[in-house]
């Protein structure tokens, strides 16, 4: 295998996360903020089935980009361009995506030829695998039930349709008066007989109370001339429903034609870096990660117990020595995002996906990063660490960010993705403002983006420093959390003199503690002034 050419025929990751998920958002923009036709009674804004349809490529785009479905997802950008421009139109949205489509089939056609060099960099071995394939599982079952799920709702949508057309047919046209507009979203009117009836319309801030508006009335069912009833989202949630029964049909389709004749393979060493998660390597060189739905048990584990661990986590013991890693035969679609098999044996095991590796899969030797504390230096309890004046500074700049996306939403109500924005910004300042740690005579306080985490003294294993950040290790399952970067240069020696002082008196029985940070609640606080904006 030659590593080299087989890494550099890759498309680099930021290419389709950035650049055309980046490319999608500013062409979604640029589409909604031109689209402010109004709707009146010569020209009304009538429902189009089709359209709706057309949402469903429309949304996939960037979700399949994001999950690295890169093909598919370029498929659907080019599909939903040519769908714009045949059914908008709008200028701005018929140039935004169709210039978003040009570059989703320009890195589509780079992926494919990317793919066809990765597979001769592979090598030039070829086996057949064992057997026969695996029975069709779970996702047969389940693409067989959002089909069923698809046809139902599109039978909803004709249903509904027909009743619909069945009250226009019997209905009279007649003037109502804007009475009332609740949360600035709700319109009220009142018709010649005193009956009321709301609407929520697409652009209600042009309506004022006084305004006569033409209805069509057929006893208690009434509906504006100008923006007739809607019902087309049932073929939008159809469509999805269907879109997505065809993907997993043809992910189990391209799993089990592996078994169909001779695939390329390639011998590589397995080193298991999470739950589930196995990183591939080729001698030293990091090639790519795959996911299995079981542990595989292909290595023996580093400790006997956690309290080995917990003494070569602060140096006081030598780290055990690791085993030669595993060697698997994987065999299949050998580029990124291909289907492949993995063998034991000449056993297949899993068969799973070639991902990328990420900085997070990288193996320490004996899983020890950083240089562990032994010193210590002594503090009062209770004491806490806060963060510094530059991660205040982002907090503040994250608050501005999230209150900006709260007032431009306001403005924009159809953009989500500014929504979105403001909730991530409120979730990553909290934390900034909050300390860091916080010491007491029986814990130690650990306070995260999402949990926060009461550890027991006598649960803390030790403190290993790399730079200005600090990794703890903890409970029983020796769970390693890494800290921001702290302004106390000491921190570490704090902590462990606090250990040493408390281990002093015994609490047993005492177990680790996890709750939501406030910053979750913060967070639902935010999207409940979006919803009511």
């Amino acid at each position: 295998m030659n590593v080299q050419r087989w890494q550099a025929a890759a498309v680099p990751w930021w290419v389709t996360k950035v650049g055309l998920v980046g490319g999608w958002i500013l062409a979604f923009y640029f589409a909604s903020s031109a689209n402010d036709v109004p709707c009146t009674t010569a020209q009304p804004c009538t429902p189009d089935p089709l359209f709706s349809l057309a949402v469903v490529p429309l949304l996939a785009t960037p979700l399949l980009l994001l999950f690295g479905r890169v093909l598919t997802g370029c498929a659907m950008g080019v599909a939903f361009g040519a769908l714009d421009i045949v059914l908008d139109s709008s200028a701005a949205a018929n140039v935004s995506f169709g210039l978003h489509a040009a570059a989703c089939a320009v890195v589509a056609a780079w992926t494919i030829r990317s793919r066809a060099d990765q597979h001769a960099a592979a090598g030039a071995t070829v086996v057949s695998l064992p057997d026969m394939p695996p029975p069709r599982g779970v996702l047969r079952i389940i693409a067989v039930l959002l089909v069923l799920f698809g046809f139902l709702t599109f039978v909803q949508y004709s249903l509904s349709n027909d009743e619909i057309e069945q009250h226009i047919a019997k209905s009279s046209r007649v003037e109502a008066e804007v009475v009332e507009i609740k949360d600035s979203y709700e319109v009220w009117v009142e018709l010649p007989d005193r009956q009321r009836a709301s609407f929520q319309p697409l652009a209600p801030e042009t309506y004022q109370v006084g305004d006569t508006l033409p209805v069509l009335a057929d006893g208690s069912w009434v509906q504006l001339v100008n923006e007739p009833e809607d019902v087309t989202w049932w073929l939008t949630i159809g469509g999805a429903a269907v879109f997505l029964a065809i993907m997993l049909a043809a992910r189990e389709r391209r799993r089990r034609a592996l078994w169909t004749g001779p695939v390329k393979a390639v011998r590589l060493q397995a080193h298991p870096v999470g739950p589930r998660r196995i990183l591939l390597r080729h001698n030293k060189d990091d090639i790519a990660t795959v996911t299995t739905m079981a542990d595989l048990g292909l290595e023996e584990p580093l400790y006997h117990d956690t309290e080995q661990f917990g003494r070569v986590w602060r140096g006081e013991e030598d780290p055990p020595l690791q085993l030669d890693p595993v060697e698997l035969m994987v065999a299949g679609e050998w580029h990124h995002g291909g289907q492949v098999a993995l063998l034991v044996e000449g056993e297949v095991v899993a068969t799973s996906t070639l991902s990328r590796v990420r900085p997070r899969h990288t193996v320490h030797s004996a899983h020890l990063p950083g240089e562990p504390v032994t010193a210590g230096t002594p503090v009062d309890f209770p004491h806490a660490m806060w963060p510094g004046d530059r991660r205040r500074a982002e907090g503040v700049m994250l608050l501005l960010g999230a209150a900006g996306a709260l007032i431009l939403l306001k403005y924009y109500p159809d953009f989500i993705v500014l929504g979105l924005i403001g909730v991530q910004c409120v979730l990553s300042a909290v934390p900034r403002f909050q300390p860091l740690l916080r010491l007491d005579h029986g814990s130690i306080v650990l306070y995260t983006g999402i949990w926060t985490y009461r550890v027991p003294w006598a649960q803390l294993h030790g403190v290993r420093r790399s730079g200005s950040q600090l990794m703890l290790a903890f409970g029983p399952a020796g769970d390693v959390l890494t800290t921001p970067p702290l302004p106390d240069h000491e921190a570490g020696e704090k902590l462990m003199w606090a250990r040493a002082r408390s281990l002093i008196a015994d609490h047993p029985g005492e177990r680790v503690g996890r709750k939501l940070n406030i910053s979750v609640f913060i967070g639902l606080a935010y999207v409940g002034l979006l919803l009511f904006i």
